[in-house]
């Protein structure tokens, strides 16, 4: 459910098991606070994709077991969102190039790609990373 931040802002929580099969709902739940912030359909897609990246990487790589928590905040400002999702692992940073990874271990540059900013927060407690859109819409 929303609520009104600090700023005046919207922002949203959303507090998941560590379910590969919750995504739909996760993707739901950023698609409808995307619309409400006036956010075009294709902006939503890409905010979506993201989200839904991030989310997958909290629970296959910062979860010891589908009953861990995967925490997700959307907070809206100005035509901006920011979101973050945070899980309780510890955060291992690759150092290959790009063209020697594997399949996966694209998620955070795919990411980067979609969005106007991300950053990695590696705690003692776990994981967070935050990533925000800005609304080309008007």
């Amino acid at each position: 459910m929303g609520a009104r931040d600090s700023e005046g802002g919207d922002r949203r929580a959303l507090s998941i098991p560590a379910r590969l099969e919750r995504l739909a709902e996760v993707r739901e739940f950023v698609d409808h606070a995307a619309s409400a912030a006036g956010f075009a359909e294709a902006e939503r897609y890409e905010v979506k994709l993201a989200l839904n990246e991030a989310v997958t990487n909290a629970i296959r790589h910062g979860s010891e077991s589908p009953d861990d928590r995967v925490e997700i905040l959307v907070s809206e400002h100005d035509g901006q969102l920011d979101l973050s999702v945070a899980d309780s692992g510890v955060f291992v940073h690759r150092f290959e190039l790009r063209r020697q990874l594997a399949e996966g271990g694209r998620g955070l540059a795919f990411i980067a790609e979609l969005m106007d900013g991300l950053e990695v927060c590696p705690e003692y407690e776990g994981t967070t990373i935050r990533f925000s859109k800005r609304s080309a819409s008007p």
